[in-house]
């Protein structure tokens, strides 16, 4: 049964400015053989009709698990494993303007049919739809604009979804302030991640 996630709720969960976050830092990757906490993930590319495919986005896949495994979660005993390469053809989600205020609401309306309770899910949208939404975080779901894949949205975006709020601390991968110098989670967050991972896998 999907979780059902109340408005008020979805709220909490604001969409995420792009602010300067092209200019990443560099991080140098860090990765691990068997990490203790394993997350399957799902990446659905949002088409406007049948007329379209994925290739559309033009990502490198196993490149990209790569970036979040190495750079921000295995150092952290987390490994990102790639699940199901999939395409949602949904025209409201992918024009998604972010100046209407409703952006969180929409992306959860959108996609409560379309992902796995066992499982994270991320959501792409190009990002010339955009005004400034880089990505939105929601439980088991993440969208993310496909110019921002490779920044720290990515991490921060998934952070919301295993549950992390917003932290207001420079250089925090969940601060919202100077997102070019987000580097790192605490570790208070990766044992909360870690242990919202594990209920995923037990299917809670």
């Amino acid at each position: 049964m999907k979780y059902l996630i109340p408005i008020f709720l979805v709220l909490l969960l604001p969409s995420c400015s792009v602010e300067d976050d092209s200019a990443p830092l560099f991080i140098e990757p860090i990765y691990m053989n068997n990490p203790t906490a394993k997350l399957l993930v799902d990446i659905i590319y949002v088409l406007p009709n049948e007329n379209y495919d994925k290739s559309m986005y033009n990502l490198n896949e196993s490149k990209y698990i790569d970036f979040l495994n190495g750079c921000f979660f295995n150092r952290h005993d987390i490994g990102i494993i790639m699940g199901e390469s999939k395409t949602l053809i949904n025209a409201e989600l992918y024009n998604l303007k972010d100046n209407r205020n409703d952006e969180s609401v929409i992306f959860n309306t959108e996609t409560l049919n379309s992902y796995a309770i066992d499982r994270l899910s991320i959501y792409i949208i190009p990002r010339s739809n955009t005004i400034a939404i880089a990505g939105i975080g929601l439980r088991q779901r993440a969208l993310i604009t496909d110019e921002f894949l490779f920044r720290s949205t990515s991490p921060h975006e998934i952070g919301h979804a295993l549950g992390l709020p917003h932290l207001e601390l420079e250089g925090n991968i969940m601060c919202q302030i100077k997102p070019y110098l987000r580097k790192d989670f605490n570790n208070y967050q990766a044992d909360n991640m870690i242990e919202r991972i594990t209920s995923i896998n037990l299917g809670d």
